[in-house]
């Protein structure tokens, strides 16, 4: 990831080669930690993250690598994707803002990436409960006219 100027923000290379501003707000004190790392990050290069003093080429070596070291099995990098689009889709984000963030370019991508859980469903129950509680049923006048003119 490079940290460019305060206009244009951070961003980062994906997949095919183009970039994607990542939002400061979605990493929890995220202008406090890329100010923390600008005070240490060496003046020669633009990057903020390196390896051994090189840039990193390969992020999902160092994700498994923490992976390993956290004592974590079974996790992939992309499952990192999917919890972040659900959780945009969770925290009521539009969709079309919540597939440029992931970096989908469709909706059939955004939605295999995006999951749903029973907890999804059991929050989707009581939405409509809440609705429907709130919500006074009055009897049609249109009944009531019917009624008149078929006696």
């Amino acid at each position: 990831m490079s940290l460019l100027n305060e206009r244009t923000g951070p961003y980062v290379r994906t997949m095919n080669g183009e970039p994607r501003v990542i939002p400061l707000a979605l990493i929890p004190d995220g202008r406090a930690l890329f100010g923390e790392l600008s005070k240490v990050r060496r003046l020669d290069t633009n990057l903020v993250f390196l390896y051994r003093g090189r840039p990193m080429k390969r992020v999902h070596h160092a994700f498994y690598a923490a992976c390993r070291r956290a004592g974590v099995a079974g996790l992939h990098i992309h499952d990192l994707r999917r919890c972040a689009a659900t959780n945009l889709r969770r925290a009521g984000v539009d969709t079309v803002t919540a597939m440029k963030i992931v970096g989908h370019k469709s909706e059939k991508m955004h939605k295999r990436y995006n999951s749903v859980a029973e907890c999804d469903l059991t929050a989707a129950a009581y939405k409509l409960n809440t609705y429907l509680s709130n919500t006074v049923i009055t009897p049609d006048d249109s009944s009531e006219t019917a009624a008149s003119v078929s006696a």
